[in-house]
């Protein structure tokens, strides 16, 4: 690549970033985030277990007297970091895609909104709707919605991948999966999603006593032992992440097939994208303390690193290394 062409990309890539920013804005906006978190919280009427890695929770306990969130005095920092990572990520797959015009926005709005807000509020609306204001998680769908709408297209725009090049068109499709290679693929992925999420969950997240505090859960002797008691207490959330798991690789599917690269830089992408979104926890918070949520992101971006990378190695087709991009 020339320097031109080097900081030609880098320009639009940055343009990227400031349009993220601004759909996230929008969003915010347009769906009444910002006045709904002002909001005091529903009654609270049942004892849950927490988000995420919630799974390696307690027995109910009497709920502990709330703490206030410690709400970050530098909105700005985390925001920047944000809508930065969220950017250039984004760029990378959208240059690195095959696919052009409408196909590859579809593909990259069901990314982006399958895992930014779907997979991850779905788990919010089972564990956490005591906790947060009423009407707070649909407000988050509708801001996730409104911001996917607006980044997709203008993203694939930006970076010039509208229009299918004659390179593009002679380039071939990679050999789709056998259904029994398929099905045992999926079967992997299902596996490693569920482990995964009780295991970052118990060492991670569950390891800090304000956290524990915060969602009024008991301290574990070992994984063993919390696996045990939410299957017996709390059985349910294996479905659920069943369910999740199941988003997770139908979100991700359509962004394996889009880009021509070898299967580990598949994976690193992967691992990459489901990951970015993490920083999430890291903006201003009115419902969660700044430890919960630095917990929660270092069990998140730990878990959704592994997952990531596994489930972009079992999605991709071997002979796809073969049609690589170069």
């Amino acid at each position: 690549m020339t320097v031109g062409r080097v900081l030609g990309t880098g320009i639009r890539a940055a343009a990227v970033c400031l349009a993220f920013a601004l759909s996230f804005a929008i969003g915010v906006a347009l769906s009444g985030l910002s006045e709904i978190g002002q909001q005091p919280p529903a009654a609270r009427t049942v004892q849950q277990v927490p988000p995420a890695q919630q799974a390696v929770s307690s027995l109910p306990e009497p709920a502990p007297k709330p703490q206030a969130p410690q709400m970050p005095e530098n909105f700005l920092l985390p925001f920047s970091t944000f809508s930065l990572s969220v950017g250039i990520v984004l760029s990378y797959l959208i240059l690195r895609s095959s696919w052009h015009g409408w196909r590859l926005v579809g593909a990259i709005f069901i990314g982006i909104y399958g895992i930014s807000t779907v997979a991850a509020q779905i788990d919010s609306l089972f564990f956490l709707s005591d906790k947060v204001p009423r009407g707070l998680i649909g407000a988050i769908f509708l801001q996730g919605a409104i911001a996917a709408v607006l980044i997709a297209p203008l993203a694939v725009l930006l970076l010039g991948k509208w229009r299918t090049t004659s390179r593009a068109r002679a380039s071939p499709m990679p050999a789709r999966l056998r259904a029994p290679s398929a099905a045992w693929r999926l079967a992997l992925i299902v596996i490693a999603f569920v482990f995964l999420y009780m295991f970052f969950g118990y060492y991670v997240a569950w390891q800090n006593p304000a956290l524990r505090q915060y969602y009024g859960g008991r301290e574990y002797s070992s994984f063993g032992v919390a696996l045990k008691a939410n299957w017996s207490y709390h059985r349910s959330i294996y479905a659920l992440q069943v369910f999740r798991a199941l988003l997770y690789a139908a979100c991700l599917y359509p962004l394996v097939r889009m880009l021509r690269t070898a299967r580990w830089e598949t994976a690193l992408a992967m691992a990459v994208f489901v990951s970015v979104w993490t920083i999430a926890l890291l903006l201003p918070n009115p419902i969660m303390p700044a430890s919960v949520a630095h917990s929660h992101f270092w069990e998140t971006l730990s878990f959704n690193l592994v997952f990531g990378s596994l489930a972009g190695w079992f999605m991709s087709n071997p002979r796809q290394q073969e049609h690589s991009a170069t």
